[in-house]
């Protein structure tokens, strides 16, 4: 694939946008896992291949220029963040045996486990193997932490697995830990190798924390009303596996349907059909539109904080970016 195809496959996952920089990011990133050997190179290459909407990048390039032109540090840090984010799909795909992914076979159904797993540390070493320069240990810090926090997050979503005790509140912190700090920290992490201050970097943070929470509802909202071909995966896989999201939390809270859906939950099973009723009861009850609704405020939240940040055509594009992802159909 060329770095122009690549750019294609960006842009047609933001239709409304055109993120020319991003380009020297596809460049490194073929650079890069070029390197690897073997059976590694290939699995490297093949998900480079399978596209992605390189949001996580984007974040990097784009909060750091809405305070100073851009410079290498900011493109390393921006392939390294994409990096960590494919690592971790790698390795999300083994946890939940995930058989495609963007419509083409995962790599652990391809490959299996082993090299799966081994591609995917490798990613996180190469990114870890750019961040480790001097220059780069700020932004090294925030990216830890982010990794700290995914972890955290798959465990506690592997542990509230049908429980039909999950709380809101322990909800937000689950994607936040699995999305919105990720998020968090490339915002942060552009910005501060552009020389941001203090009050800007956690003004970029919280705006990355928002639009990680509306990221996760509209995934949320997509594996139950979404199309499969779209998004590259099968509808209703969080159903299937028991993944308690925004949602079904606001379907358990309804008089009427409440002690249905936790007798489903509880046996730990949902079948096709039972997914489907469930599905049906989100739809006619407005469980969907809530958790719209809910996305609609985080992204208003992450605008917000852009209020304060000097005018540029890269602040107005953070701002698109944000009504993109609200609206985005995969």
């Amino acid at each position: 694939m060329s770095i122009q195809q690549s750019y294609v496959n960006t842009e047609t996952s933001f239709p409304k946008l055109k993120f020319t920089e991003l380009l020297f990011v596809e460049d490194q990133l073929q650079t890069v896992l070029q390197q690897a050997d073997g059976l590694i190179r290939q699995t490297c290459i093949s998900l480079l291949e399978s596209g992605g909407k390189r949001i996580r990048p984007l974040l990097t390039l784009y909060s750091g220029m809405c305070f100073a032109p851009l410079n290498p540090l900011m493109i390393d840090a921006a392939v390294a963040s994409e990096l960590i984010h494919m690592a971790s799909l790698i390795h999300d795909d083994v946890i939940d045996e995930s058989e495609t992914r963007r419509g083409k076979p995962t790599i652990v159904s391809e490959y299996g486990n082993h090299a799966a797993i081994l591609t995917g540390d490798y990613l996180f070493a190469e990114a870890f193997n750019i961040l480790s320069r001097s220059e780069l240990l700020t932004s090294m810090n925030f990216l830890v932490k982010a990794i700290q926090a995914m972890c955290h997050g798959e465990v506690h979503q592997a542990d509230e697995q049908f429980s039909s005790q999950v709380s809101f509140e322990e909800y937000y912190k689950r994607i936040a830990n699995k999305t919105g700090i990720l998020l968090a920290a490339c915002c942060q992490s552009g910005a501060v190798l552009a020389g941001a201050s203090a009050a800007e970097l956690s003004l970029m943070q919280e705006y990355g924390m928002n639009l990680g929470y509306a990221y996760q509802i509209t995934d949320d909202i997509l594996d139950i009303e979404g199309d499969a071909d779209s998004l590259g995966k099968p509808i209703g896989a969080d159903l299937v596996n028991g993944n308690i999201t925004l949602p079904i939390l606001y379907l358990l809270d309804k008089p009427i349907y409440g002690n249905w859906l936790r007798e489903i939950i509880n046996v730990r099973s949902i079948t096709p059909l039972g997914a489907l009723s469930i599905r049906e009861a989100l739809l006619s009850t407005g469980c969907i539109e809530e958790a719209y609704q809910t996305a609609t405020q985080c992204i208003n939240k992450a605008k917000a904080c852009l209020d304060n940040i000097p005018a540029s055509t890269y602040k107005t594009t953070l701002l698109d970016l944000a009504d993109t992802i609200l609206h985005r159909k995969a």
